[in-house]
This record gives C-alpha cells, sequence and structure tokens, in this order.
C-alpha cells in the first residue's frame, strides 16, 4: 500500500471516529490510553491568558430583559444597572371623567431573575426623565438619560422570585413577587389635569408630556434584579372614582411595541486588580501578581484572551500531523460562583493585535465555528462553549480550527472569549448577545491550568 493511500485511510478513519460519537467526551479529554495504535497525544502546549476591555460598544436598546439594581464583585468591583423607559399611554383620547377622585398611583415591576447576594435588601428608586428618546438615535450599556434629581418613590425589598405554599401536600405557586412603589401626589395631580387634554390623545403626544422613568438602585451593593418589562404585572395603575363608579386606569410598558427601553451598565473598578483597563483595547496579562487570572464580566467590556505563543515550535516538532482532537479546557477559579454564577455559555472570537472581535466583509463576527459543520471560513454555525458546573470548566472542541492553524488556514493571533448565546436560525446558528450580568474568573495556574489537549496522527 502506497503512502498516499494510508494517508487517506488514516484521515478517513479519524473523521470516521470523531462522527460517531454522540457525546464529545467519548474522545479527548476522557481518553485514558495515551498509547493508541498510531496515535500521539499532549497536553502542554502553552496557552497564555489576560483580560482585555473590549472596543466595542454594547448595544443596549429593547434588549431584554431590562435590569436594575446593585452588586458588589470582590474581584472587579461594582456594577450598577439602571433601566430607562418610556412609558406607554395605553389608549387614546384619554379621560378620566368629572371630577375623578384618585385613590392610587402605583409602579410594579415583574423580576424573574436575580443576581448577586441574595440575601441582602435591594432599594430601587424611580425617577422621572427630563429628557426623552430619540427616534435616530443608539442606546448602548454605556448610554444615559438626563432625570429628575429627587426620585418619585422608593422600594426596599430583599428580592424573591416566589413564594411557595403546600396545599393537599402538594407545592403550588403562590403570588409572585413584585417591586412595588407608590407614586406621589404630585404626579397624580398633573395626570388627572391633562383628563381629557392633548397631552392623553396619542403616545407622541404622551411621550412629549411624560418622557418616561429611570429605575435606579440606592445604597449598599447587593444584586440585579432581570426586569420583565412587557409583563402584565409591569405597570402603572391609577385608581379613581367618579361618584361611586370604581375605576381604575392601566399605564404600559414594552408591551407596546411604541415604548422605547435601554439598560445602563456602570462599572466601577477602583482598586480592583483590573483597574489599569481603561481604554478600549487595553490588556492585562495573567501573571503570578493576580493569581494568574484572567475575566470575563458581561456588560462592561471584559473578555478574555487566549494566545498559542509556541504553536509555530509544535509544528516543527511534529512535522506533518492529521488532528484527530482538539480540545480547549477552561477551569474555573475554585468557589468563586456560590454567589456570582459563571455564564452558561461563551463564545470564542477571533481576534489579533488590536484586541477587537474579527468580522467579516458582512459585519458579522468571526467565531470558532462548530467542529466539522459548515465552513472553515464561514459563520453560520458558531460554537458555543457550555459550563460544566460539576467539573467547573468549560470545554470546546476545536479540532477543525486547530488543525487549519497548523496549516495556515487560521492565523495564530489569538481568541477572545465572551458571554453569549448561540441559538438555532435558519441555515445555522446565531449569536444573541448575553445581557445578564454574568461574570467569570479563569484560572491559569500551574496546578489548574488552560489546556489545550491535542491527539494526532504523523503522517509519513
Amino acid at each position: 500500500m502506497n503512502s498516499a493511500v494510508r494517508r487517506f485511510l488514516l484521515f478517513f478513519f479519524s473523521i470516521a471516529t470523531l462522527a460517531s460519537c454522540d457525546d464529545p467526551t467519548d474522545i479527548g479529554i476522557d481518553l485514558q490510553d495515551e498509547n493508541q495504535i498510531g496515535t500521539d497525544f499532549t497536553d502542554t502546549i502553552t496557552i497564555n491568558t489576560g483580560t482585555v476591555l473590549l472596543t466595542d460598544s454594547i448595544l443596549s436598546f429593547k434588549t431584554t430583559p431590562a435590569q436594575a439594581g446593585i452588586l458588589s464583585d470582590p474581584v472587579l468591583g461594582t456594577l450598577k444597572a439602571t433601566t430607562y423607559t418610556e412609558v406607554a399611554l395605553n389608549g387614546s383620547d384619554l379621560s378620566f371623567g368629572e371630577n375623578p377622585q384618585v385613590d392610587s398611583l402605583v409602579l410594579t415591576l415583574d423580576y424573574s431573575f436575580i443576581y448577586g447576594n441574595k440575601t441582602q435588601p435591594l432599594k430601587l428608586n424611580v425617577f422621572r426623565l427630563t429628557e426623552g428618546f430619540q427616534e435616530k438615535a443608539s442606546y448602548f450599556t454605556s448610554t444615559t438619560l438626563a432625570k429628575e434629581a429627587t426620585p418619585l418613590g422608593s422600594a426596599t425589598l430583599v428580592p424573591l422570585l416566589y413564594e411557595k405554599k403546600k396545599q393537599f401536600d402538594v407545592d403550588s405557586t403562590a403570588a409572585k413577587r413584585l417591586v412595588k412603589i407608590k407614586l406621589p401626589q404630585s404626579l397624580i395631580d398633573e395626570f388627572v389635569a391633562q383628563s381629557g387634554q392633548s397631552p392623553l390623545k396619542s403616545q407622541d403626544n404622551f411621550e412629549a408630556f411624560f418622557k418616561g422613568l429611570a429605575i435606579a438602585p440606592e445604597g449598599a451593593p447587593s444584586s440585579i434584579l432581570a426586569l420583565n418589562l412587557a409583563a402584565d404585572s409591569s405597570k402603572i395603575v391609577m385608581h379613581y372614582r367618579n361618584g361611586t363608579n370604581k375605576k381604575k386606569h392601566i399605564f404600559r410598558f414594552a408591551q407596546s411595541p411604541a415604548v422605547s427601553y435601554f439598560t445602563n451598565f456602570e462599572g466601577n473598578r477602583a482598586g480592583t486588580v483590573v483597574e489599569s483597563l481603561n481604554q478600549a483595547g487595553d490588556f492585562l496579562p495573567a501573571t503570578e501578581e493576580n493569581g494568574k487570572e484572567s475575566y470575563i464580566q458581561n456588560n462592561t467590556q471584559l473578555v478574555t484572551k487566549l494566545t498559542l505563543p509556541y504553536l509555530q515550535k509544535f509544528k516543527e516538532a511534529t512535522g506533518s500531523i492529521i488532528i484527530n482532537r482538539a480540545e480547549l479546557i477552561l477551569p474555573i477559579k475554585a468557589n468563586s460562583t456560590s454567589v456570582l454564577p459563571a455564564p452558561p455559555q461563551l463564545v470564542a472570537y477571533q481576534t489579533n493585535s488590536t484586541n477587537r472581535i474579527l468580522k467579516d466583509v458582512n459585519g458579522s463576527a468571526i467565531a470558532v465555528q462548530q467542529n466539522g459543520v459548515g465552513q472553515l471560513n464561514g459563520t453560520n454555525f458558531p460554537a458555543a462553549l457550555f459550563y460544566d458546573a460539576k467539573r467547573s470548566r468549560y470545554t470546546l472542541n476545536i479540532t477543525s480550527y486547530f488543525q487549519a492553524m497548523l496549516l495556515d488556514k487560521k492565523p495564530n493571533t489569538g481568541l477572545l472569549l465572551a458571554t453569549a448565546t448561540v441559538v438555532p436560525s435558519q441555515g445555522g446558528n446565531s449569536i444573541t448577545p448575553e445581557i445578564r450580568p454574568y461574570r467569570t474568573i479563569i484560572t491559569n495556574t500551574d496546578n489548574n491550568k488552560v489546556q489545550l489537549v491535542v491527539y494526532y496522527s504523523k503522517l509519513k
């Protein structure tokens, strides 16, 4: 059998073996026998890590969920979230009738996610906006709008998602906890004074009169809440009477497509290990001084960069090879996820010396693609790194990508790891930005290091 045939058969059976595995751990990191016939193994390829402050702004306009709160990260400092939102008139030509007697005007907010210290009270203030939304403006996580100095109202709560009660020995869901804020008489009087007038005739007129609300935290850090602005229970309700007839009007939020909103995130990294990351593209290597750690924090543009500085030496030492399996392993720092859980998914983006996420001619981010699916240089099948809580790590099959780097079909310019969600879409997958405030700490010490586990076969 000549050498060309042997190479073809070796490549064929390598691909067939990979394709036959339903579980990604069937080959690679869980292989125990390093002396398989015709297969070599290494897990000593050096991988350097560090933290980058991304250059790209993060769009926040109408991204769900909206968020409000403040948390303390013992490593990365404090993170504050403020939601800015318009309010829907929920009707037209609104009138409260003759001589309405208003009993209350109450804001309620539904929430479905708590991130941070769930045992500490959280104080939220609601402010009236003095600056409205602009139709052609862009709104990012760094954007703010002007608001009044004094809040319309406040609420302090220890967030809980549900109360449980037991009936007939079966757990059932009772009333959901809501943020409830009573709004002042001065605002009631303003609304009543406009009854049947121009400001209450249409949504556009209402927005000119009442530009919206800012929902912002105050006081000691505790947690950040994901607000369900489109929920039925997120609303402003005016209870009033015309004589003996009790009535109410409900002002809505994101249920109306005309309503704009976004979340601003403000990180304070003063006195932290990442304090020096101020300019877009700044890089902080994982060194002994910072415990050989790198960081990913959503909404503040902190991502982890991976580089393979000695890939050329590996190529020279191994010669012509076929990669049977290349598995990237990213360990998470022990005991770092109890209060601030790691994100469910990460995405690995291609980068360069400027520490930007590279994009193709269509403006799509270039991410590592699912192994063996789609085109190597395509963007339709981005791969997700799923968090393994049991093993406290992320893994990624980069067999095709690593082989392409060895063949100089992909540049060895590094990868940026960022929070994101990969979701199925027509003709492939799409990357959806993760807006929830997850963070994670990747460790790269001698005892718990980032690894590239490679099984390969030499061509002769």
